[in-house]
């Protein structure tokens, strides 16, 4: 007789996917809030932190492609995402215990490794349980675990740094994501591949085939590069907004997490799933509303965030931006279920492992890095000028991106319907 009953409830998978998406971003933003304890505890450079963000985003790219591989060919991908979890959540906590910068480093490393599983297997259960025409409302459902848990991440991590240090508050931010992890192993039923596009049997295709053929696939290819453009400015924006409202307005680490928290969590939610939502219903009717949607947003966001920056007072800062974060949040859900949907059956892992270098190689590494070395590289002799001249400078990407997901128009629908055929192995 089994204590537990594993579950095969799309609901009850979309609610265990979204916590593991909050742990996710949890774990991997405390940085941004608790860094500028870190810069004096162990005296830093500007340039120094933003080598937390290259390092991170370096492992996470190189361990994504191989592990989705793992999720599409090998392993079960519920029992690699519970490796992953398992990982990331301890080596969060090691980093509390940390004692100077290349220890530090090492830590985040081993938080990049584990949370590189993430992507390529979620996604991948997600679009087996759930059809094209609810893919990315279902998707963005569990893509809301990322502004949810940046808004919690600056939140209590911003009280905690205040009450307890920058290390105690990586230690109690680690021990959430190990008691999730067994949950998922006793009560998660994973879907069968191809369920929801009703594929009995899955078509095999080897490493190097599957590569292959989806970049050669121009929506997937297109998808991929706006996706990156557009995660250099978000990344950067993310880990260093809240040192530029310390520095400028001599604010408290408590203080920005507790308000620039919410802001970026609750505006990002209501645009992730809002958007999701519309595109579904409109993309019924007529598929390249995703990306119509995604571009329009994406210019939108820029002048927003340009506009923030330049304010005088810090509540009229946050008023602003969270107008950028309401456009700048609303592309995440559709993006993804738009590479879900030109890929395979058999290659979603590794479609959004790709997805995943992509944005860790060019979007958290060179995000975050980038912004601090323009930081230094523009200092005016205030603590805030050059950060604030340098994250106007990153967020230029958002229009990049915005016009790469406008080239998708022609070829989204054609690629959908391949994907379909290269599925079946009948």
């Amino acid at each position: 007789m089994k204590i537990f009953r594993q579950s095969t409830s799309g609901t009850y998978l979309l609610v265990i996917l979204f916590f593991v998406g909050v742990f996710n971003y949890l774990d991997r933003q405390v940085l941004s809030i608790t860094q500028e304890g870190i810069k004096a505890d162990l005296g830093l450079s500007d340039a120094q932190l933003g080598l937390f963000a290259l390092a991170f985003g370096i492992t996470h790219a190189l361990f994504a492609l191989p592990i989705g591989r793992l999720a599409d060919a090998k392993f079960s991908r519920k029992s690699v995402l519970v490796g992953c979890l398992t990982v990331w959540s301890t080596m969060t906590a090691v980093c509390g215990v940390m004692q100077n910068y290349v220890q530090l480093m090492i830590a985040r490393i081993g938080v990049a490794l584990g949370e590189a599983g993430v992507t390529p297997t979620t996604y991948s259960m997600i679009s087996d349980k759930f059809p094209m025409r609810r893919r990315a409302t279902a998707i963005s459902i569990c893509s809301a675990g990322t502004p949810v848990g940046i808004m919690l991440s600056l939140f209590f991590g911003g009280l905690l740094a205040e009450w307890l240090g920058w290390r105690m508050t990586f230690i109690l931010f680690g021990v959430p994501g190990i008691l999730l992890a067994l949950l998922i192993v006793f009560s998660v039923k994973a879907p069968q591949r191809g369920e929801a596009d009703g594929i009995v049997k899955v078509k095999k295709t080897a490493f190097w085939p599957a590569m292959s053929h989806l970049f050669t696939t121009r929506t997937f290819v297109l998808v991929v590069l706006g996706s990156a453009f557009k995660s250099i400015g978000a990344n950067g924006i993310v880990q260093w907004m809240p040192s530029f409202y310390i520095r400028k307005f001599d604010l408290s680490v408590a203080e920005v997490g507790m308000t620039f928290g919410p802001v970026m969590g609750l505006v990002g939610l209501v645009a992730l799933v809002g958007a999701s939502y519309i595109a579904d219903r409109l993309g019924e009717r007529d598929l390249r509303w995703y990306p119509w949607i995604i571009a329009a947003t994406l210019f939108l966001a820029f002048p927003f965030k340009v506009f923030a920056l330049l304010a005088d007072t810090y509540y009229f800062s946050l008023f602003l931006f969270s107008f950028s974060a309401l456009t700048g949040s609303a592309m995440l859900g559709i993006s993804n279920a738009m590479i879900q949907s030109t890929a395979p059956v058999q290659m979603r892992g590794m479609a959004s492992a790709s997805k995943t270098m992509a944005l860790s190689f060019v979007g958290y590494g060179l995000g975050g890095a980038l912004v601090g070395m323009l930081s230094d590289m523009f200092g005016d002799g205030t603590p805030w000028g050059g950060l604030q001249q340098a994250i106007i400078i990153v967020s230029a990407t958002y229009a990049l991106g915005g016009g790469l997901f406008l080239m998708t128009t022609s070829s989204f629908k054609r690629d959908v319907e391949n994907a379909k055929l290269a599925s079946s192995a009948a």
